[in-house]
């Protein structure tokens, strides 16, 4: 925008310049025209009026000419610098939402709070590392019970079969036992 509108007003000035460049010569060849036809009195020059007032005419239309280019120069950067306060704004926006985004992006909610995520990393690592070092205690306490059961169990085991050694023994010395009571008691008859 500012390239076209800067682009237009060097037209425009160009177009004025060379306009009169082209009928009315340029305001210095004017002044030199003036000067060269002007006539010699003692040490002053005299110059026509009419000559004086045309010059003074193309004076004037040039300056207003300088002056409407340099009021739509103004306004042109008045707008530009109205533009560029808009654009610094959104650029600060703009530079605001994305230090949001990558704050959000590197935080995490975790349990409700808002925490970066090298936190949330080694919270959970820490956590899972827990939990390996947990589950390798219950699995060496369950093979130190597990071992403890199965040696109370062939423990148990052998004491049955001594038990049933013991009674098997018992109950045959109760049989000889009653034979002899028997005995003697058919003896004694």
């Amino acid at each position: 925008m500012f390239q076209k509108n800067t682009f237009s007003i060097f037209i425009l000035l160009f177009v004025s310049t060379f306009g009169f460049t082209q009928t009315e010569n340029t305001l210095e060849n004017q002044f030199d025209e003036v000067y060269s036809r002007s006539n010699n009195y003692q040490e002053f020059k005299v110059v026509k009026r009419a000559d004086l007032n045309s010059l003074k005419k193309s004076t004037l239309d040039s300056i207003e000419v300088y002056k409407t280019a340099l009021v739509q120069m103004q306004d042109e950067l008045e707008s530009q610098q109205i533009e560029l306060g808009l654009i610094q704004t959104n650029l600060k926006e703009t530079n605001e939402k994305l230090q949001n985004t990558e704050q959000r992006e590197n935080e995490i909610s975790f349990l409700g709070i808002q925490t970066s995520k090298v936190a949330y990393n080694s919270i959970v690592w820490t956590v899972i590392i827990l939990l390996v070092l947990i589950l390798f205690f219950f699995i060496y306490k369950f093979r130190n019970s597990n071992e403890v059961t199965r040696d109370t169990k062939t423990k148990l085991e052998e004491l049955e079969k001594e038990f049933e050694l013991h009674r098997q023994r018992a109950l045959e010395r109760e049989q000889q036992l009653n034979r002899k009571l028997l005995d003697e008691i058919n003896k004694n008859k």
